[in-house]
């Protein structure tokens, strides 16, 4: 029987290792390669071919939920699974609207995640047990805007804003606005600074809440 191919991203080279070790022992699991961040996910890609990508949603360069996006756009077949710490419904939710297979905590037993590659390489959507009662609070709750919080955001930053949730890469953007990439960089740096958060995940859940973007 043909093994599943795996591969593994993530920023933290002790968290690679530990999943290597674990994997390595399951005979249907073949682990290809790893990578530090959604960039590198994305160069792997081009070079071999991967059933399933096991990544983690908080990296440097390109976030679990930005990395998703291109995934899915340029290689549909790839199975997606989230790992990560974060168990916030609405992040949960919207990963799998753009195309994720599954979302699993970091605190999942080692059999708990052999299955759920196993059972995302079938087809099957593989989320943590409890989690399923957040993504549906998720959908139901107000958003929590407070007069007087939202910054001033320019129309040229609004424009990055949905072309990043429209899935497009830096340099597409670049392209579209007729700007350099080097620019698209600044304006989500500015943006991540502006709205107080750490990644393209952050950014547009709250430029979601704040009805920037739809």
């Amino acid at each position: 029987m043909e093994k599943i191919k795996v591969l593994l991203a993530d920023d933290h080279q002790i968290m690679l290792d530990g999943l290597k070790a674990i994997f390595a022992k399951d005979r249907e699991l073949s682990i290809v390669g790893t990578a530090s961040n959604g960039l590198e996910v994305l160069e792997f890609l081009k070079k071999e071919p991967v059933d399933v990508l096991l990544l983690d949603l908080q990296m440097p360069v390109m976030d679990g939920l930005e990395t998703t996006m291109h995934v899915k756009k340029s290689y549909p077949d790839v199975k997606v699974i989230m790992l990560t710490t974060n168990d916030e419904g609405s992040i949960i939710t919207s990963l799998f609207k753009i195309g994720a297979n599954g979302y699993l905590l970091k605190n999942a037993s080692k059999e708990y995640l052999i299955q759920g590659i196993k059972d995302a390489h079938e087809g099957k959507k593989v989320i943590s047990s409890h989690l399923t009662a957040k993504m549906i609070e998720s959908l139901t709750e107000e958003p929590k805007i407070k007069e007087g919080t939202i910054p001033m955001i320019t129309k040229r930053e609004i424009e990055v804003i949905k072309l990043i949730a429209k899935e497009h890469t830096t340099q597409e953007i670049a392209d579209l606005l007729f700007v350099s990439t080097n620019t698209v960089v600044t304006h989500k740096r500015n943006l991540f600074v502006k709205m107080d958060v750490k990644n393209s995940v952050g950014m547009i859940k709250k430029a979601v809440d704040w009805g920037l973007i739809q």
